[in-house]
């Protein structure tokens, strides 16, 4: 991937330098790079107030039954799996995945296969603090396109366009016509329907026991694509050097049903939450949009 001649001009040289240290911080050794990231959830925990907020919220709804005591270890230890979290995403932005030193277990991989004149797959990832290693590590061993939305700083857009690309057509968000023919023509998908996007082309569905803004555009590309649909079940193992995948195929899906959709992969996310509920990016406002009349979480 050529850099343009305009990345190179002084206005974009303090995006560089920063990219330079990012850099040397990827090259870390990796039981080194584990242990920075975690120092850094640490100061995430005590200086990231208004993410830390978000991350009580959401666990207190989610998880009623801990007492006080388990809900505030839980909560550090949520904040120090960021830390973990963004230390890997330099490493894979910057270091091949052969290189990385980690190995993947992944469990299911024959539905990942695509026979000849078969249309597509998407792959349903899942905002773990593994998404993009776990990601990453997938794609190098099964090509798959993925959504992006673009970076506002055009070196830094580079930068992680050259990373998306490696494995797959990097895809925006608002394209879902090329999806749908990426899927038809027998293309992976790597897509990721749990955040809160509002109320366009969502319904509220449970997630945890409460209702959550669910988008059902999963099943609408299932459908348009002519594809099958398999959720990514991930975990991070032996601080980080191991991660183990397992492909789950969703039966039946789309059902008809959109909403019954959104429920099925709900269902699995919770129970991969379950799992290792300390490995989920809690921070973001998963509760964020409520139902009319309903008072805000946080």
């Amino acid at each position: 991937m050529t850099i343009e001649r305009q990345l190179l001009y002084p206005n974009h040289w303090p995006a560089w330098i920063g990219l330079g240290l990012l850099w040397l911080l990827a090259h870390l050794p990796r039981r080194l790079s584990y242990a920075l990231g975690a120092g850094i959830g640490r100061l995430f925990y005590y200086f990231a107030k208004a993410r830390r907020h978000i991350c009580e919220v959401n666990l207190k709804l989610c998880f009623p039954e801990l007492s006080d005591a388990e809900h505030a270890l839980l909560v550090k230890k949520t904040m120090r799996n960021q830390g973990v979290g963004l230390m890997e995403t330099l490493r894979v932005w910057f270091i091949a995945p052969e290189k990385l030193g980690v190995e993947l277990e992944l469990l299911g991989r024959e539905h990942l296969e695509v026979a000849e004149g078969e249309s597509g797959i998407i792959v349903i990832g899942t905002h773990f603090t593994t998404l993009d290693v776990c990601g990453t590590l997938i794609g190098f061993q099964y090509p798959s396109d993925s959504f992006y939305r673009k970076h506002k700083n055009p070196v830094f857009e580079y930068i992680l366009s050259r990373s998306r690309g490696r494995y797959g057509e990097p895809i925006h968000r608002r394209d879902i016509k090329r999806a749908l023919r990426r899927l038809r023509e027998g293309r992976r998908l790597y897509y990721l329907p749990d955040q809160d996007y509002g109320r366009k082309s969502t319904e509220f569905v449970p997630f945890f026991g409460i209702p959550a803004s669910t988008t059902i555009a999963t099943s609408t590309l299932a459908k348009g694509g002519r594809a099958r649909v398999v959720y990514a079940r991930q975990q991070r193992l032996d601080s980080g050097r191991r991660y183990r995948v397992e492909m789950i195929p969703l039966d039946n899906f789309p059902s008809g049903d959109p909403v019954a959709d959104a429920r099925a992969i709900n269902a699995l996310l919770e129970e991969n939450i379950r799992q290792v509920p300390e490995q989920y990016m809690w921070v973001h406002r998963r509760f964020k949009t409520r139902p009319k009349g309903e008072a805000g979480f946080y």
